[in-house]
């Protein structure tokens, strides 16, 4: 449809698309829970949301619905890249985030089970590693869990191909995000929040004390303060001269049909984070990740397959539960994730010009990083006031 000669109405324009103090793009876990957030704390403040798609679509329900703080795979390999330090920094965010859905959503109809954490390994280089260095590992752990043993051996009951060993923790959970999302936007809307759905910004510049953004279709909207929270999609909104890396990557998930006598439960870790699955309901397996085998090709903010990842991930679960032979017609259900990776594991928070706040790059950590982060952004907004 030709859109050269679209203009908006003055009705539209004194409704639907009239000046808001604080305009938020993207309409996932960290852009509703900062809306929220800014209206709660000052319910004088006209907030809006924009989001791209007719649904909230990015990582927030697209991801696999873990609320966890990592592996010891991956938090040994975070130490020895970052510091202990960072770790335990980022450690510390994501568990205070899970804490905090807890505290909040579980009880409110997210499918929230908290039936702990797992990490297979079936290398023995690895497991050998990881048997000397959980000491110091959970002894870093041992400030945010408030345990001596945040990860201990434990066998898990559900596994019985080639794993050389295997480690649990008590305190990561499992949610349905779908249902979180639904759940922040029926309180956005409670809150006095407003919506502009498919709406995609395609501009969005900063002068004089105001922010303007603009997209085909819909016209342009001046705001006084925004709030970036498209996470991998950043980039294209941003001056070239912004400093921090955000870099998308996708994710293939794959969830299986209702199987049999099916009795896994918890969120299972394999290979620095890079693999995961977990049960879906009472007789469902979801399994996802492996961009780690796709090279180049998961470097992309493109939704859509990618045959490797999928191959690797059968392939695991073959060795991992070898007597159920399972096969591409066992996952009818398929979906790929863009997530935020950058130069470290730390969500950015910072202004890209006046008046311009970006909170993103959760490098795959949303459900548990979003809530300290957009709370965060939030009060960083409510100080330009």
């Amino acid at each position: 449809m030709d859109q050269s000669n679209f203009r908006t109405s003055y009705w539209e324009q004194t409704t639907f698309l009239r000046s808001p103090d604080v305009v938020v793009v993207g309409a996932g876990l960290t852009g509703l829970q900062a809306a929220l957030a800014l209206k709660r704390s000052q319910p004088k403040c006209d907030v809006l949301v924009i989001e791209r798609a007719p649904i909230p679509r990015g990582a927030s329900t697209r991801n696999a619905g873990f609320a966890c703080f990592g592996g010891p795979t991956e938090l040994l390999a975070d130490m020895d890249a970052y510091g202990a330090e960072s770790t335990l920094k980022t450690v510390r965010e994501r568990y205070a985030g899970i804490r905090a859905l807890e505290e909040n959503y579980a009880g409110r109809g997210i499918d929230w089970a908290k039936n702990g954490g797992y990490e297979v390994i079936d290398e023995a280089p690895v497991a050998e590693m990881v048997w000397a260095r959980l000491p110091e590992l959970n002894a870093l752990l041992a400030e945010v869990t408030g345990v001596g043993e945040t990860w201990r051996h434990q066998a898990t009951p559900y596994l019985y191909g080639s794993t050389l060993a295997c480690f649990h923790n008590p305190f990561e959970a499992q949610l349905h995000p779908g249902k979180l999302v639904s759940l922040l936007l029926a309180d956005c809307h409670r809150a006095g929040v407003r919506f502009l759905f498919g709406c995609e910004v395609d501009h969005l510049g900063a002068a004089a004390g105001a922010v303007t953004l603009e997209g085909a279709g819909w016209g342009s909207i001046v705001a006084k303060q925004a709030l970036v929270t498209v996470n991998a999609f950043a980039r294209k909104l941003l001056p070239a001269d912004f400093p921090e890396a955000i870099r998308p990557v996708r994710n293939q998930i794959l969830l299986s049909k209702p199987l049999p006598d099916f009795k896994l439960r918890g969120c299972y870790h394999y290979h620095e984070g890079y693999v995961y699955f977990r049960n879906v309901g009472e007789d469902r397996l979801l399994i996802g990740g492996a961009r780690h085998r796709a090279g180049a090709s998961s470097e992309t903010a493109a939704f859509g397959p990618n045959g490797v990842p999928e191959a690797y991930l059968l392939e695991k679960l073959n060795q991992w539960l070898p007597s159920r032979q399972w096969t591409d017609e066992d996952f009818p259900v398929r979906w790929s994730g863009i997530i935020a990776q950058g130069d470290g594991k730390s969500p950015v928070l910072r202004y890209a010009s006046e008046g311009v706040l970006v909170a993103g790059r959760l490098a795959g950590m949303g459900v548990a990083l979003s809530a300290a982060l957009a709370r965060r952004a939030a009060d960083e907004v409510i100080e330009q006031f």
